[in-house]
């Protein structure tokens, strides 16, 4: 599953940056090309890039995550570390579109 995230005036979106704040969250992190790639428990796969001015994600799901509450709670804390955006504020900008 594909989304994209607006980013918090400010901060200078970048592979590197990427990096930086994936292996705060996330486990198994790396570099392919300009993409990060890595994991949480309850998602094989985390895909991120750049997209102009946003930040781009792709998902895996495992098949039965074991404690689903607990993946959705690492997966906001990941995009808000990258973002700077809470979950509340991202959906806020989203229903301004």
């Amino acid at each position: 599953m594909g989304r994209n995230y607006p980013v918090k005036k400010g901060i200078k979106l970048s592979p590197e940056y990427i990096l930086e704040k994936a292996t705060e969250t996330a486990q198994n992190v790396k570099m392919s090309g300009d993409h990060v790639m890595c994991t949480i428990p309850g998602i094989k796969s985390i895909d991120m890039w750049v997209g102009g001015k946003e930040l781009m994600v792709e998902t895996v799901n495992d098949e039965k995550p074991p404690d689903p509450m607990e993946t959705v709670r690492i997966y906001n804390k990941l995009i808000e570390n990258i973002t700077g955006l809470s979950s509340k504020e991202r959906k806020k900008k989203m229903s301004k579109i």
